[in-house]
């Protein structure tokens, strides 16, 4: 891994003359306005601390580095130029109580000329800080990533060292490197066994048929995912060109109910119909109650009510149903159910 440093500064800021200066004003990415998609998607993941952990931690050779979500604190300026030109920059944490940044900049194209733009942007956050500081007791460590999610393997040069012309036996300067994370070094299987939800996102920017996309969802929906990774998901369900194209709107829609909750996972048509049965009666058992309530027949209401809810527990066990689902049904707890299995002796 490598890092941009004062050395590099002092060398180099003389290459950048243009009049640029940083804004503290925070950028919100809104999923639907003027950057396209697979920006605003991993701005939106990255953004969030844990993932942005779990990134740096699983993709770069950082991960024994000793990052926590209250170490991190966003730092998200804007490069204006002399010419009124606004350059957002992607992502930029920095290590509290330390002049240590991390920069990512997203590409879903090649850029050629990234060696020279994330020199530009390194030497410049350090001209911010200086501004910031007045003196400053350490100059800033900088550690630039270029996060691809292109379909091409990323052939541009790392270094602006690379793209100096050669002249006899005159030696080029030797300017510093980017860290670069290629989508294209990893395979579908290994991205779908990861639980972080910018693995998901790079997972979709690998599919290329209808029937990948279909494959690859009926997996995701049927496992455990985490808050992250079902919030992302949905938000690529909903914004992704890519499965616009591949899905039509009601494959779409059973796929975010199924990720909303509105169908238990690996749960049968059958047992389905069943709750919904169970959830009638329970509507009428309330309208029962509020009219029993009324009358001042409390007592006998109430045992009616647990005669029928044991009733209905026993045909359940009788079913075999799950505890999971007869727990959901019908409001009872573990212990309640416990007991009501040793009363009717069910293992």
């Amino acid at each position: 891994m490598v890092e941009f440093t004062l050395a590099d500064y002092w060398r180099y800021q003389a290459k950048f003359p243009i009049n640029i200066t940083l804004s503290d004003q925070k950028e919100e990415y809104e999923i639907s306005k003027t950057h396209q998609y697979h920006d605003k998607v991993f701005k939106e993941i990255l953004d969030n601390k844990k993932e942005f952990i779990n990134f740096i931690k699983r993709y770069t050779e950082y991960n024994t580095v000793d990052l926590e979500e209250d170490k991190l604190e966003k730092y998200n300026p804007k490069l204006i130029t002399s010419s009124f030109r606004i350059k957002e920059m992607d992502i930029i944490y920095k290590i509290k109580g330390r002049n240590v940044f991390i920069i990512v900049e997203h590409q879903s194209t090649i850029d050629y000329k990234m060696a020279r733009r994330m020199n530009r942007y390194c030497v410049e956050l350090i001209r911010d800080v200086e501004k910031r500081e007045k003196i400053m007791q350490k100059y800033p460590l900088i550690c630039p990533i270029v996060f691809y999610t292109g379909k091409k393997r990323w052939d541009a040069p790392i270094t602006m060292t690379d793209e100096q012309e050669e002249y006899y036996g005159l030696k080029p300067l030797n300017y510093p490197a980017y860290n670069l994370i290629d989508i294209n070094d990893y395979t579908k299987e290994e991205l779908l066994k990861e639980n972080t939800a910018v693995s998901k996102a790079m997972l979709f920017e690998k599919l290329k048929t209808k029937e990948e996309m279909k494959e690859i969802l009926e997996i995701l929906t049927k496992k455990e995912l985490t808050e992250e990774e079902n919030k992302y998901l949905q938000v690529i369900l909903n914004h992704s060109n890519d499965v616009r194209k591949n899905l039509d709107t009601e494959e779409i829609m059973q796929y975010q109910e199924i990720l909303n909750g509105k169908e238990e996972k690996g749960m049968t048509n059958f047992e389905r119909l069943l709750i919904e049965l169970i959830d009638e009666k329970h509507e009428k058992r309330r309208r029962m109650k509020e009219e029993a309530e009324r009358e001042g027949r409390q007592e006998g209401r109430q045992e009616g009510r647990q005669e029928n809810r044991q009733e209905i527990i026993s045909n359940m066990l009788k079913m075999k149903l799950s505890d999971k689902i007869i727990i959901d049904a019908t409001q009872i707890n573990q212990n309640e159910l416990q007991k009501i299995k040793q009363e009717l002796k069910v293992c």
